[in-house]
């Protein structure tokens, strides 16, 4: 079985990589290293790094976000290290439902109705113990859709897959997929330790009153919100946003350990 790939290439504007979407790529089914895991696992792993509760209030995943960073060969896979100079460009990233045990709320099933935001964050800047700029926006692209080649009105854990799609895809419904902030590559100051890349799958928490314009944050450092430890969690709840899916890696200026 083949699954469909958006592709996300970067380009060098100025001093910031600018990322620009393009039709999807064919990938066979193990085109990712890192397996999908069950929603205790990834919730544990959020927990052991503090992503819970400094980013994200405590949730259930009901997605497992991939992605990885081609030009680099670097899965992104729920904490491990990777150089800052492997991240230049964006990544690619497929999105899976998560095993669960639980009862899953219409927001938390995939289906082609639904659009979906990915949003990248530092909480550690400019360093973990003195996080005066965190939390940093460094990425949200939205409009992400769900293939209507692959779904029907939803799709539960019971299924393998349901594809991002990229616009402009012949024969396939495309997506209005752009970016509300534009990619920013990881660039930990030296001496300040190992930071913590938190990217975050959203969905409305309220579909059905119709697609809703994103507030753009008024600034990348504390998310334009004016106070150490503002980020995700508070643009989401303005923008009527839950999260449902999280990855991260760690990245640190010089050799990683």
């Amino acid at each position: 079985m083949q699954y469909l790939w958006h592709m996300l290439f970067c380009s060098l504007i100025t001093e910031l990589q600018i990322c620009t979407a393009v039709p999807v790529a064919l990938y066979n089914q193990n085109s990712l290293e890192d397996p999908v895991k069950s929603a205790d696992s990834v919730r544990a792993a959020l927990r052991r790094a503090r992503i819970i509760p400094d980013v994200l209030d405590d949730f259930i995943p009901t997605f497992a976000l991939s992605l990885y960073y081609t030009s680099a060969h670097k899965t992104v896979s729920l904490g491990n290290n990777i150089h800052p100079t492997d991240t230049s460009l964006c990544p690619v990233f497929e999105i899976h439902p998560l095993p669960s045990t639980t009862t899953l709320s219409p927001t938390r099933i995939l289906a082609s109705n639904r659009t979906y935001t990915i949003v990248l964050t530092d909480p550690d800047a400019t360093s973990r113990a003195d996080p005066i700029n965190g939390q940093f926006c460094h990425w949200i692209t939205t409009g992400i859709t769900i293939s209507t080649a692959n779904s029907s009105e939803g799709m539960d854990e019971a299924n393998a897959y349901t594809s991002v799609m990229g616009p402009h895809s012949r024969g396939i419904v495309g997506t209005d997929l752009h970016q509300l902030v534009e990619y920013m590559p990881p660039a930990p100051p030296k001496g300040t330790g190992k930071h913590r890349y938190v990217f975050v799958l959203l969905a409305l928490e309220d579909e059905d009153n119709g697609r809703k314009d994103l507030n753009k944050p008024k600034d990348r450092p504390h998310w334009g919100y004016g106070a150490i430890g503002k980020g995700v969690r508070d643009w989401a709840f303005e923008n009527g946003l839950v999260p449902v899916a999280a990855n991260f890696f760690y990245a640190k200026a010089g050799k990683q350990h």
